[in-house]
């Protein structure tokens, strides 16, 4: 996929992720933090060069190990990682999130987009 269709789908997450009633719509904000975030990587490591754009990755720790990864790409990696540790908790767990999780969550995705906008 282009970077330009990773970055408007991530959009459009955000979009319909707005709409949602925290309370209730947890699991979706987190999963739309989660997908929207892998989204933007893939934005981001096609526009450095660093994958092609026929290559997309789901989640962060899949990337092969013998890719030579620079600081700042490897510090988005972690934080998108940070948000994806969530999903087995509170998407595909039975926990159920409170304030401090989801504003981690959107709080952690905001600063990975700040981030990847300032890399490409």
């Amino acid at each position: 996929m282009r970077a330009e269709d990773h970055w408007a789908k991530a959009t459009r997450l955000e979009t319909s992720r707005s709409k949602l009633n925290e309370g209730d719509d947890y699991e979706i904000i987190i999963w739309s933090c989660i997908h929207g975030g892998a989204h933007l990587v893939n934005a981001a490591l096609h526009k450095l060069g660093i994958t092609e754009e026929s290559r997309d990755y789901i989640h962060s720790d899949k990337l092969e190990s013998d890719m030579d990864i620079p600081r700042d790409v490897v510090e988005m990696l972690s934080a998108l990682h940070s948000i994806e540790l969530l999903g087995p908790r509170f998407v595909r767990g039975s926990e159920l999130a409170d304030p401090q999780v989801l504003q981690f969550c959107l709080r952690t995705y905001g600063n990975l987009k700040a981030t990847i906008t300032k890399l490409i």
